[in-house]
């Protein structure tokens, strides 16, 4: 599985549970559809920690980073290495 489809899936699961919402577009802004807010930022970050083993740096913290799937998914692979 993708990163960003392993993101997905959890942004479905903790931070829209309960909502009828099934999919979400890779390019859809997170941040400013406020499925993302500083709470689920923490979550996710907690989330890439764990699953990927990342150190999220106070500097990574950028809208840039985690303002959709894809740049999730691009922030995971460039921190990857």
């Amino acid at each position: 599985m993708s990163v960003a489809t392993e993101v997905e899936q959890f942004v479905l699961e903790e931070l829209m549970a309960g909502s009828a919402v099934e999919a979400i577009d890779h390019d859809e802004d997170l941040l400013g559809t406020g499925v993302i807010d500083s709470h689920g930022l923490l979550q996710l970050v907690t989330f890439l920690r764990g699953r990927y083993g990342l150190e999220v740096s106070d500097e990574a913290l950028t809208p840039e980073n985690f303002q959709t799937i894809a740049a999730i998914d691009a922030f995971v692979q460039r921190e990857q290495g």
